[in-house]
Formats: C-alpha cells, sequence, structure tokens
C-alpha cells in the first residue's frame, strides 16, 4: 500500500472505528463478494419488499438487493457515518434504482422508524461494533412486520489460519483479537459471528437458521485479493487492537512475515493461506 499514513489510520472511517473506512469495504467486499452473495440469498428476500439496510456503509449491497426486491421494492439504508454515506449517494447517483433507495444518517439503535416499518431488515458487518447487539438486533424486531426477516452478517475469527508461521505465534496472535472490549479503540468483537443465532434467540426472533462460510486465500492471489491482502495483513499483525499485548519478539516476528515486500515476508511462500470466517443468520418475528 503506497500510504504514508498507517494502517488503522487508512483503515478507519470519520466515526473512528477500524475497519469503517470505505478504502476498507470496498477492498474487502470485492474479494469477498461470492460468498456475501451466497449469505445474501440465504435470506429469501422477496419482490416488492422494503427492506432496511442497517449500517449499509457506502452502499455495497443495494445492488444485489435490489435484483431480489424488483423495481417495486424499496430500500432504506441507515449509516452512522457521513462519509461513507456520501460515497453511497454518489455510487448510486446514476444507477438504475437509484429512485429505490433513501439514505439516512443514525445509529443502529434506537430506530427513527415506527413498528413494522419493514418486511427485512439487513445488516451486514455492524453488529460487531455494537456493544449491546441484542438491543440493536431487538429494535430491528421493533421495526420489522410480523412474519418479516431479520437477517445480520458478520465476521467468525475462530476459523482464522494465517500463515505459514509458528503455531505459538499464531495461537498468540488469534489471542489478541478484540472480543468485546471497549476501551480507547471503541467495542469491537472479531467473534460475533458464531453468537448471532443466540442473539437472535434472545431478542425474541423464531425459525432461526445460521450460516457459516469460510474464505480461503491462497496463490495466485487475483488483483483483489491481493489489493485487499496487502493493507489488511499489516493491519492484523502490527496495528490491530491487542496486539501491543504479544511480546517485543512476537511483533518483530508478525512485522516480518506480514511486510509484503520483506524477505522474510509470508507473501513470498507459495504455502501461502489466509482464512476468515462470515456468519449469518435469519429469523422471522
Amino acid at each position: 500500500m503506497h500510504d504514508e499514513r498507517s494502517h488503522r489510520t487508512v483503515m478507519r472511517s470519520d466515526a473512528a472505528l477500524d475497519l469503517t473506512s470505505d478504502f476498507w469495504m470496498h477492498r474487502h467486499f470485492r474479494a469477498m463478494a461470492e460468498i456475501y452473495h451466497s449469505l445474501l440469498n440465504q435470506v429469501e428476500l422477496l419482490p416488492g419488499d422494503r427492506v432496511l439496510d442497517l449500517g449499509c456503509g457506502s452502499g455495497t449491497h443495494f445492488g444485489w438487493i435490489t435484483s431480489l426486491i424488483g423495481p417495486e421494492g424499496r430500500i432504506v439504508g441507515v449509516e452512522p457515518d457521513q462519509g461513507n454515506l456520501d460515497l453511497a449517494a454518489s455510487r448510486i447517483a446514476d444507477a438504475p434504482y437509484r429512485d429505490q433507495i433513501e439514505l439516512q444518517q443514525g445509529p443502529l439503535h434506537p430506530l427513527p422508524f415506527g413498528d413494522a416499518s419493514f418486511d427485512s431488515v439487513w445488516c451486514a458487518g455492524s453488529l460487531q461494533y455494537e456493544p449491546d447487539p441484542v438491543g440493536a438486533i431487538r429494535e430491528m424486531v421493533r421495526v420489522v412486520r410480523p412474519g418479516g426477516k431479520v437477517a445480520a452478517q458478520d465476521v467468525e475469527m475462530h476459523t482464522m489460519m494465517l500463515g505459514p508461521m509458528p503455531d505459538d505465534l499464531l495461537i498468540a496472535l488469534k489471542g489478541t483479537l478484540p472480543h468485546g472490549e471497549t476501551g480507547s479503540e471503541g467495542h469491537v468483537d472479531w467473534f460475533t459471528g458464531h453468537k448471532l443465532r443466540g442473539y437472535f434467540h434472545t431478542a425474541g426472533l423464531r425459525e432461526v437458521r445460521g450460516y457459516l462460510r469460510m474464505r480461503e486465500y491462497v496463490h495466485p492471489l487475483t488483483e483483489d485479493e491481493r489489493g485487499f491482502l496487502d493493507v489488511a495483513m499489516p493491519y492484523l499483525c502490527t496495528t490491530s487492537p491487542g496486539i501491543h499485548t504479544l511480546s517485543e519478539e512476537q511483533r518483530e516476528q508478525l512485522r516480518r512475515l506480514s511486510a509484503p515486500d520483506a524477505a522474510e515476508s509470508m507473501f513470498r511462500r507459495p504455502d501461502f493461506t489466509f482464512i476468515e470466517g462470515r456468519a449469518l443468520a435469519v429469523g422471522v418475528r
């Protein structure tokens, strides 16, 4: 990445949360497109649905959602970060479905909508930043009609594999990943995915379904994969929350392994592997 800023700075939006900038989200979206699309299809949105896209970011899912709900369907996109919302507006400006979408700035909860305002709620990659995920889901339940669907897709890093690196170093790295702390960097839980179904049951949803997909990155890498990994790997190994808890020797090992142009770089190895997980829960009000 040819940028003088730190990986953390580049990957933050104006909301000051890691991994919420469009710089990060759009690269990750392209690299994960097949999995994201397959998970959205599991929600079984219907033609004519009025959908709340909660935490819509820069609008990466709008095109797929409109392809499912058809020209009679509508989307309301809610996003906390105004910068990402402005990008969403610019991206849909020339889209054939632009008149089907309404954008609003606001938090995940409380929501400024009446009861039963939507047929479905879709929330992708946002609950990991929510200190009260059950409270947020209860708001989704409130604004969806009886018989309507609530769906949340999010990160699951229990499945993470990264290497080649020594096993003890990988285990130590996984131990530094954020799992719900609330500190100077804000709340984040990279192990949200496997908890989604439990959250949904607690929030009162029924017929809850769950799905897990794993994405493997191996050589030969596509341009999108390389663009994502060039940013993500140095961030994960050198500046992500909790990395300071490792020893100086461990941090130096990770720095050498994750620098794309270093002699010891994992990227240079033909057996390089990175695996990340995404989970989905779907429930009915």
